[in-house]
């Protein structure tokens, strides 16, 4: 959510003054914000008053230690009493909070902090320093509450390590061991996901710098669990993925200093271990990794050209004129491409959104020695003399995703400011006057969080531009005599069925979390709760990757149905919208139908659940021949509808995919 602009605002009365500070800035400060939240709240204007609120978060980004948590517990009551008077977010959660010191100031954030990240929450606290009793008490409130999210708010002292350990490897081990138990224990009772925070190393030394050369140092130590729990949340669970993840609190204490992070007048007066400044910038990372968990993440970061990832205006100054690559000045610009990169790598879709001449700019991409970025690296590139706002929203359309899941970043003020106020669901980066100071501002920004790395992460900005080389295909298609159904056999598609097992699941677990537009049921399961599912006989799961002549896509698209009396019931219905309008859907119908005759069921039961996002499939169903139905024991909800086909009519795909298995399981089904 972007900052609300002076044009979001009908201010009258009081608000006049207010909202006119505002306007004079592009980030008013936390206290303007907590003033512009409660003055919105009083004038009985609630979505107001929560943009606001919302608002603060980033304005104490911007700072070293997100000072300002007077101004954050303010916004923190207004979301609480203005947000159930809104539009509901997309997703919600019960979040429950154990702590091994005081969590209060934590919980009173969190919940403000999560709505940033897109969360609306629950929360339930814990005693203090109760963690392990209601962990290991089935009858705990921590079980009565339900939660969807654990959070272990723990810090180094709480941690088993003597000062210089005789067996350094047993006493990381036995740590390790100390949290993986509680973490299974967890798993087992409730299924909730787990969020633990890292441990923070303190600034005293008693060694001093002995301690790095001293293996059993407590220092080396807690550095070493810290790696090590990094491990084994990875390895939670068939196939890991979001079941457990880590906040790496050392990170943000080394990013604010140590001594900043950790005052020992807040512990030996409260037991708070993270000084109060600080439990804001802990807070919001905190619910940038429930968000993460969840499927709330960004996906795309939009870039501008000209005096953004190159010094000088392309235009005026031509391509020997830039600042890129050499010299200091170069030298900024080449770390932001750099760390650009870097994300692309791990699953960000990268997007180019600049007021050039189109061929000019790729030039630049094609021939600047500086360039770290190439056009390959790119999965939408858009150069045009329209208004930005206007870009991205082509931008988001071509690669199928809504404009929640742009980031933007551009140096000009003016066109940051344009952006918020008529693409507001766009996230904007507000960047320092100084280039120098643009990669930091580009690394602070949390919410491109993701709880997993896959094969298709590494991928995911090609098969984007292929999805954009579709659409261009498209346009060609209309404007030309050429058929629709020409055009997609022209595409050489082949959908491979593969197993839901070990090696798909983390994949699978990332799709159920994050798709929300090709989604039937909108069921979110973490990575264990599938594979159980999945290993029970009364389970078909179909998993499917798509190829094409231009890009090998990955595992697209998930069909989970569980055997319900004589119908083969959809549980997950869902695909990536990188491949949508490709007719896989069609596929994956035959397939289901195939798998239902298999099993000598009579028909193929499923049901669309309504949302925000899922209107593209509403007439899924119906289009594919099932017959809307009101089954006797479900109580009429205007959200759902029910579907039946029975599996001995007559079904014909369109036939413009090849449909080949990598599953043997499947080899009957296909014939």
């Amino acid at each position: 959510m972007a900052r609300p602009g002076a044009g979001t605002d009908t201010p009258t009365g009081p608000l006049t003054a207010l909202v006119a500070r505002a306007a004079a800035t592009e980030l008013p400060s936390a206290q303007l914000c907590r003033e512009l939240a409660v003055a919105h709240e009083r004038a009985d204007d609630p979505n107001g008053a929560v943009r606001w609120a919302l608002a603060l978060t980033d304005a104490d980004a911007s700072a070293d230690a997100g000072a300002g948590l007077a101004a954050w517990s303010a916004a923190a009551g207004v979301l609480r009493r203005c947000l159930p008077r809104t539009r509901p977010l997309a997703r919600t959660a019960r979040v429950a909070v154990l702590g091994s010191s005081t969590t209060s100031q934590l919980t009173a954030l969190l919940p403000l902090a999560a709505a940033r990240a897109g969360v609306a929450i629950e929360i339930y606290e814990g005693g203090y320093g109760q963690y392990r009793q209601e962990i290991l008490d089935p009858a705990s409130g921590l079980y009565q509450f339900r939660p969807d999210v654990v959070v272990l708010a723990v810090h180094a002292g709480d941690v088993a390590l003597p000062a210089i350990a005789d067996d350094p490897e047993g006493a990381v081990a036995a740590e390790v061991s100390r949290w993986t138990s509680l973490w299974d224990t967890v798993r087992a009772r409730s299924g909730a996901r787990i969020v633990q925070h890292g441990f923070a190393l303190p600034a005293e030394v008693a060694l001093g710098h002995l301690a790095l050369r001293t293996a059993g140092a407590r220092h080396q130590l807690l550095a070493r669990v810290n790696a090590e729990l990094g491990r084994a949340a990875s390895a939670v669970g068939a196939g890991g993925g979001d079941a457990v993840c880590l906040v790496d609190c050392d990170r943000l204490a080394a990013g604010v200093g140590r001594r900043t992070w950790f005052d020992p007048r807040y512990w030996h007066r409260a037991r708070q271990a993270v000084a109060l400044d600080c439990v804001p910038l802990l807070a919001r990372h905190t619910a940038a990794v429930i968000g993460a968990q969840l499927g709330a993440s960004r996906k795309c970061l939009v870039l501008d050209l000209d005096n953004t990832l190159w010094g000088g205006v392309l235009g005026e100054d031509g391509l020997a004129g830039l600042a890129l690559g050499e010299g200091p000045l170069g030298e900024a610009f080449a770390a932001v491409q750099d760390y650009a990169l870097e994300l692309s790598r791990r699953g960000v879709v990268l997007a180019i959104c600049s007021k050039n001449n189109e061929a000019d700019a790729r030039e630049a991409f094609e021939r600047h020695p500086g360039m770290r970025l190439r056009l390959s690296d790119i999965a939408m590139f858009s150069a045009s003399w329209d208004d930005k706002p206007t870009q991205l929203r082509r931008i988001a359309a071509t690669l199928g995703l809504g404009l929640d899941a742009l980031v933007f970043v551009d140096d000009n003020p003016a066109e940051r400011e344009a952006v918020r106020q008529l693409a507001g669901e766009v996230d904007v980066i507000a960047l320092p006057t100084d280039p120098h100071g643009y990669l930091r501002a580009l690394a602070d920004y949390p919410f491109f969080e993701t709880t997993a790395l896959t094969a298709e992460d590494a991928t995911r900005t090609a098969t984007y531009r292929a999805r954009a080389d579709l659409a261009a295909g498209l346009a060609a298609v209309r404007e030309s005599a050429g058929s629709l159904e020409d055009f997609h056999r022209g595409l050489a598609m082949t959908a491979t069925v593969v197993a839901l097992d070990e090696l798909t699941l983390p994949r699978v677990a990332q799709l159920v979390a994050r798709t929300n537009q090709f989604n039937l049921t909108g069921r979110r399961r973490d990575a264990d709760d599938l594979a159980a599912l999945a290993a029970r006989p009364t389970t078909a799961a179909i998993c499917l990757r798509l190829a094409d002549r231009f890009a090998d896509h990955g595992l697209v698209a998930v069909l989970i149905a569980v055997v319900d009396g004589d119908a083969l019931a959809v549980d997950t219905w869902l695909m990536s919208c990188r491949v949508i309008g490709r007719t896989l859907e069609d596929e994956l119908a035959g397939l289901l139908l195939a798998e239902a005759r298999r099993r000598g069921l009579a028909r193929v039961a499923g049901h669309y659940r309504a949302s925000a996002k899922n209107a593209l499939v509403a007439g899924l169903y119906e289009r594919l021949g099932f017959t809307r139905v009101l089954p006797a024991d479900v109580p009429p909800d205007a959200e759902v509808t029910w579907w039946s086909r029975r599996v001995d009519e007559p079904y014909a795909s369109r036939n413009l995919i090849r449909v080949v298995t990598a599953d043997h399981r499947m080899e009957e089904v296909l014939g």
